[in-house]
């Protein structure tokens, strides 16, 4: 009796982000995905019963690193607002070109997927009703998420070519004039 394969569902995702990228959303088919990885269109099905699994499954991974860098922070310095929007930047820092670029694209195509508009909806609801923006300190902690999300917007969409040293330093500055 022969062994069943297993499919590694992350050779699928990296498949799927790679069609993507390259032949844009609209173009992400099982059969592109299968073609990609070099597997039957069943066993992406056997992975991922749809396409909305799939692309959940994609946008979770992009998200997956700096869910994890932003728990790991705030349990070394401690949770609060001032310390989350830190957070934020010290991950968004902590991203190279390519990794914030192929974020960028992946969610710039899947926006419009009902359930990750949702989710992102209330990360940033959750993220600006942190701080009350009555207050100085409150006012500062907008300004260091919208400059920090700005920074990868720019970056990701490739509308300003940072380097790594004026990268480092956008986030410097982020931190030490609006976070200190």
């Amino acid at each position: 009796m022969g062994r069943h394969k297993t499919i590694d569902r992350d050779i699928l995702l990296d498949a799927a982000e790679k069609v993507v990228l390259r032949e844009g959303a609209g173009n992400l088919t099982f059969e592109a995905v299968a073609k990609e990885a070099q597997v039957s269109k069943g066993g992406v099905l056997y992975a991922f019963t749809n396409k909305d699994a799939l692309i959940d499954a994609m946008l979770h991974r992009v998200v997956a690193n700096y869910d994890r860098f932003v728990e790991e922070f705030l349990a070394k310095w401690g949770d609060s607002p001032k310390m989350r929007i830190h957070a934020h930047a010290e991950a968004n820092r902590n991203e190279d070109a390519e990794v914030i670029t192929r974020a960028v694209a992946l969610m710039a195509s899947f926006i419009r997927a009902p359930a990750f508009q949702a989710e992102t909806t209330v990360f940033y609801k959750d993220l600006f009703a942190m701080f009350d923006t009555s207050s100085l300190a409150g006012r500062r902690l907008r300004l260091a998420l919208l400059a920090t999300e700005g920074a990868f917007a720019l970056r990701g969409f490739r509308f300003y070519t940072f380097s790594d040293e004026e990268w480092q330093a956008v986030h410097d500055d982020i931190i030490d004039i609006l976070l200190s």
